[in-house]
């Protein structure tokens, strides 16, 4: 099938698209599926077997969904973030507020979210009209993400906008030496590799500081934005667990790394911290290195509504990186449960860190999990599934019935 996926935007960077149109766009390659991705045209229906909007609403695109419904072809909703929060459109726009998610969901065969947390959400607020799917957000390793971003720009519609993007990848795959690295190649932890978030070399900074701390020094990090004010999620969750890292800390050094967008939060949480602890501006290429050398990701959850729909993401993307996990639970984090430490930040952090055993234990469970739910052939499944189901349904109406979806 040729599909045409719709996006706010085409960047790697941005979680949305890079979990939930990126990856099963380069997933379902393997099943014969040809992607074109969109983020300021608009798809013609004619030239498309399906439509897939990532995150996205509004007046054009419910006209465009109209036209592939009246040609009979399949339309999908994906959502990664339950928008039906108060204050949610304050953030993000009308364009993607409750009510536009609401008229492009009348004109949707499917609906697609990661969780079924948000699956049950979604539904609630927009009814029963499509069938859901829930294909949850890929267990990404470095060199897969190096081989689809560079796959990426020749897969998007606007020519500018292609070289756009060749450029900004090509910047972050700038060698240590200044010469450029090969896109598809493994991403191997020594340092090579520009975030272009800072302009500076991989481990240029904090070498010294790395070198300079006790040789056992255990290495915790996390990673993500710093907070919103429509949730509790964010780097303030972390107060509670730093309470554990320095109790912990008694026992073996620790160094808190934390990777996210806002420095001056991450000097109010940690300044009076008795461990070691360093601030890295985010990006996948930093988060990347950072799991490349660390001994331990925590990741604490809120409880309001946002932030019980929200992906496994992060958790899986550390476990496929080989990095065991302590964190708050979350229903998306039921298949790997008995993989990871839960609601217990004292017994899973000195766990860990102190007995090597249990870490290589839990990250042996999981692998199997990853190959089953996360990875990019299960994604690929789960999507191509949704497809054949969808055309098939489109198939059966009868035309007088797609014919009056124009009226």
């Amino acid at each position: 099938m040729k599909l045409a996926w719709i996006a706010a935007t085409a960047d790697p960077n941005v979680a949305s698209f890079r979990y939930r149109c990126l990856v099963p766009a380069w997933a379902l390659r393997e099943a014969g599926h040809e992607s074109t991705i969109f983020v300021d045209d608009l798809p013609e229906a004619r030239r498309f077997d399906a439509l897939i909007a990532v995150k996205s609403a509004g007046d054009q695109l419910d006209e465009v969904a109209r036209r592939f419904r009246a040609q009979g072809k399949p339309v999908f909703l994906d959502l990664c973030d339950n928008i039906f929060i108060p204050g949610y459109a304050q953030r993000r726009g009308p364009e993607l507020s409750a009510d536009a998610v609401r008229g492009l969901a009348e004109h949707a065969d499917g609906l697609v979210t990661p969780t079924t947390a948000l699956e049950r959400v979604a539904s609630q607020h927009i009814g029963q009209n499509a069938r859901s799917w829930v294909v949850p957000d890929a267990a990404l390793t470095p060199d897969a993400y190096q081989a689809m971003s560079a796959w990426l720009p020749a897969r998007i519609a606007n020519a500018a906008r292609r070289g756009g993007m060749e450029r900004l990848l090509s910047g972050s795959r700038r060698s240590s030496a200044g010469g450029e690295r090969d896109s598809a190649a493994p991403f191997n932890g020594s340092g090579a590799g520009n975030d272009k978030h800072d302009g500076d070399t991989f481990g240029a900074d904090t070498d010294w500081q790395v070198d300079h701390l006790p040789e056992d020094t255990a290495r915790v990090i996390w990673f993500g934005r710093h907070g919103s004010f429509h949730s509790e999620f964010g780097m303030g969750l972390l107060r509670p667990v730093l309470a554990e890292l320095e109790r912990a800390h008694r026992d073996r050094p620790i160094e808190l790394v934390v990777i996210s967008n806002n420095r001056m939060r991450f000097d109010a949480l940690t300044h009076d911290v008795r461990i070691f602890t360093r601030y890295e501006e985010w990006s996948n290429e930093r988060v990347f290195f950072e799991l490349s050398r660390a001994d331990l990701f925590v990741m604490p959850s809120g409880a309001d509504p946002f932030s019980l729909c929200k992906s496994a993401n992060r958790a899986v993307l550390a476990l496929a990186n080989g990095v065991p996990v302590v964190a708050s639970y979350l229903e998306a984090l039921e298949p790997l449960r008995d993989a990871m430490v839960l609601d217990d930040w004292r017994a899973g952090i000195s766990g860990y860190l102190l007995d090597p055993g249990l870490a290589s234990a839990h990250l042996a469970l999981a692998r199997p999990v990853l190959a089953a739910e996360y990875s990019i052939e299960a994604i690929a499944r789960k999507w191509n599934d949704a497809l054949v189901h969808a055309a098939g349904a489109q198939a059966e109406r009868p035309a007088a019935a797609a014919v009056a979806q124009l009226a």
